[in-house]
């Protein structure tokens, strides 16, 4: 009875949570929004391993030759919860908003081969940004005009993928998969224009972008047993892709009295522009020394050419390449210890540090010519605490983190993540034998 009202709940509350702001950083003004982690729990709780992970209990989507590793069906629902506070100069703003992490089952049709189905947001934007000035609006008198700038939206992914393991010899093996990611969402910006002064119209412009589109990437995974240990060594790569787009774009002028707004005129109407959402080519590489159940140590690198990032034809300076630095972990302390449960917990940590996809030296406004490439630093650790008399696991874990840059007008955030999951495991396609 307990483990279908879990079901119950981890099903229903995406719908409690899906339709809310996944960030409110300014910095998800630009470029497709803030990018998201890649990797469910049990990544992310070791700084975001996952390029040489061949976990057999646990989804890895980051690489896909990682699904032919499985022995189990493995279900997994992830969600987070996250706290900001948002610095610039003597001004202070704390968020609290929750979000999906992802959803995911794979399970192995064979001893080499499974496949899997997940969905994970991909990007998300969420900003509300306004400033005022006094400007001369004509040769005599002054006015202060507002801009506002809002945004909200993201991209998300659909994940379809398989694998398959060829047994070179007792101790080798070599697995390759490809996920096919069907890429969705809507991007919207709304820039407004708003003169306090009489005999002046306000201006809006409504922008959105709406993607659908298909796209491929592949992985490979190398395992090889060295006396009682295993090194695996992982590789992923996505290439350019071309993402199907449209765009709407809707600007006309207003006026206010008091808390009324009356309509002006039409300035642009222009619907359904077809065009592409140009994704860059991204490639990572991985290398992990494990010994199965009881603990791993590993490092990735993940690297993305977002300086080709290209929306309609056209590129912008602020976009840079994409550094990522990963180094991470798991402990078992004695994953067969019928006595003691705490034995049986997988303790993870890590920490990663990723540099670019954002030039501040680019923005306007920016009076340092020093700043560089967004920078972001993580440190993360998490439970995996197994389910009595289950295959199954409840994960729990915290992730701290700081970016951006107190320099000129910049923004610093800091912020903590804190994630939870349910992975279930159990064993599909069983045959019955009758005695």
């Amino acid at each position: 009875m307990l483990k279908s009202r879990l079901y119950i709940l981890f099903f229903l509350f995406p719908c409690i949570i899906f339709g809310q702001f996944n960030t409110t950083s300014p910095y998800s003004f630009y470029g497709i929004g803030n990018l998201h982690q890649t990797g469910l729990s049990q990544n992310i709780f070791m700084g975001g391993i996952s390029n040489a992970l061949n976990d057999t209990e646990n989804l890895n989507f980051q690489n896909p030759a990682s699904y032919s590793f499985l022995n189990l069906t493995s279900v997994e629902l992830a969600f987070q919860l996250s706290h900001y506070n948002m610095k610039q100069g003597d001004l202070k703003k704390t968020d609290l908003f929750s979000n999906i992490i992802g959803l995911g089952i794979g399970f192995p049709l064979s001893k080499h081969a499974s496949i899997s189905l997940g969905f994970r947001p991909h990007s998300s934007i969420g900003y509300n940004i306004e400033y005022s000035s006094f400007q001369s609006v004509n040769k005599l008198d002054l006015a202060e005009i507002t801009y506002n700038f809002s945004g909200n939206g993201g991209l998300n992914k659909a994940i379809l993928g398989a694998a398959y393991k060829f047994k070179i010899n007792k101790g080798l093996s070599i697995s390759t998969g490809f996920n096919l990611n069907y890429y969705f969402g809507t991007i919207s910006r709304i820039n407004a224009i708003e003169i306090d002064s009489t005999g002046f119209n306000n201006y809006r412009e409504n922008l959105s972008t709406l993607v659908r589109d298909f796209q491929l990437n592949y992985g490979l995974i190398i395992d090889k047993t060295i006396n009682d240990k295993k090194l695996s060594i992982g590789f992923v790569f996505s290439p350019e892709s071309q993402l199907k787009s449209t765009e709407n774009l809707y600007s006309h002028t207003y006026t206010l009295s008091g808390q009324y707004e009356y309509f002006g005129d039409t300035i642009y109407d222009n619907n359904q522009e077809q065009g592409f959402m140009q994704l860059p080519v991204s490639m990572s590489a991985g290398i992990n020394l494990y010994k199965q159940y009881n603990w791993l140590i590993g490092c990735d690198y993940n690297y993305t050419n977002w300086d080709n990032y290209k929306l309609f034809n056209n590129s912008v300076d602020y976009i840079d390449n994409l550094h990522e630095f990963i180094i991470g972990g798991y402990f078992t302390p004695k994953f067969d210890d019928i006595h003691n449960y705490w034995s049986r917990v997988q303790y993870r940590l890590g920490v990663s540090y990723s540099s670019g996809y954002l030039n501040l030296n680019n923005f306007e406004l920016v009076q340092s010519s020093n700043v560089g490439l967004l920078k972001d630093y993580k440190i993360s650790f998490g439970l995996g605490m197994p389910i009595p008399k289950n295959k199954s696991q409840f994960n729990l874990g915290l992730q701290f983190g700081y970016r951006g840059s107190s320099e000129s007008i910049l923004i610093d955030e800091k912020y903590i993540n804190f994630i939870f999951s349910m992975t279930f495991n159990d064993k599909w396609f069983k045959k019955r034998k009758i005695d």
